[in-house]
């Protein structure tokens, strides 16, 4: 993956005038990365990442992930995978699982990055569509998913607890 040009330079040691990388996941990555979904998103998933990791060393055309990379530092992540026929679906559609900046480093455009990495990714596996979902009470993920292009879907997410035997 391209290195990219840096962002404007605020100071502080994220932000620092150095070049920005995007690359895939590696297993060295997986302690930052449970920290910054922490960090955004209030509790650590670190089982999540390691599997995720896993199945994209078995399958890596169906499932994505990019690291951004500032100073040797992980300052964001982005992890996806393709999906084909699922829920009545005839296209290929490429879903964003997990998305998450440093604090440090947010507002300077390396979420935008993340997403156009994965968007051309996935254009080039045949996908034809990009989902994701994000929860209400995550104002600032519901703004970029705005800002980046995502719409409400005509789709309902439906849940339940699975207890529920004697429907």
């Amino acid at each position: 993956m391209a290195a990219l040009p840096p962002q404007s330079s605020q100071g502080d040691a994220m932000t620092a005038n150095t070049e920005i990388k995007l690359r895939p996941l590696a297993a060295g990555d997986l302690a930052a990365v449970t920290r910054l979904d922490a960090t955004n998103g209030g509790e650590s998933r670190a089982g999540f990442f390691e599997r995720r990791l896993q199945a994209e060393q078995q399958s890596p055309t169906g499932f994505f992930s990019c690291v951004a990379e500032r100073g040797g530092e992980v300052a964001g992540f982005l992890l996806g995978h393709l999906l084909d026929g699922e829920f009545g679906g005839l296209e290929r559609v490429a879903v964003l699982d997990a998305v998450a900046i440093d604090p440090a480093a947010q507002r300077q455009g390396l979420a935008r990055k993340l997403v156009g990495e994965f968007d051309r990714s996935a254009r080039e596996r045949g996908a034809s569509e990009m989902r994701t979902q994000a929860q209400w009470d995550r104002p600032g993920l519901v703004e970029f998913f705005s800002a980046a292009g995502f719409r409400l879907s005509p789709r309902l997410v439906l849940e339940r607890p699975t207890e529920y035997v004697n429907f």
